[in-house]
């Protein structure tokens, strides 16, 4: 068995073919765990709570007011930390209660809305999603 001098000493040939593989291994999961974060990144930075749907709908005209707002999202959300208000057209809240989180759906924001006047309402609506992502956004629906 012979030895070779590599950095400051000998070693037998056999330590430093264990070390090169050793080396390449570590070169391969460092460059698997670059690929993982590379392709999980856009998902991870997309991860934030998105308004899928609302009743009233953004943009519609009811026939009547409606009972309460209910704004289901893509994530679940956070209660203390989730809002709803809504506006008249001349800036009023026309909320008193507070939104809450639906106990059946954990992707459900709900909040009891009086008898609405007709005309033109925002929803202004802020949440928290359990991975601590926050969101807003607005829409506007009209009662006739």
């Amino acid at each position: 068995m012979g030895c070779q001098r590599r950095g400051t000493g000998y070693a037998p040939i056999w330590f430093w073919e264990e070390t090169i593989v050793n080396t390449n291994i570590h070169k391969l999961l460092v460059t698997a765990a670059a690929t993982t974060v590379a392709v999980l990144s856009p998902a991870l930075t997309f991860a934030h709570g998105k308004l899928e749907s609302a009743t009233p709908a953004a943009g519609s005209a009811v026939d009547i007011s409606p009972e309460m707002l209910r704004l289901t999202f893509n994530e679940d959300l956070e209660s203390s930390f989730s809002t709803i208000k809504l506006v008249d057209a001349s800036g009023a809240s026309a909320t008193k209660d507070k939104a809450k989180v639906d106990s059946s759906n954990p992707r459900v924001l709900i909040v009891a809305v009086p008898k609405l006047a007709s005309g033109s309402y925002t929803v202004q609506w802020a949440v928290m999603t359990h991975d601590a992502h926050k969101t807003k956004g607005t829409y506007t629906f009209a009662v006739k």
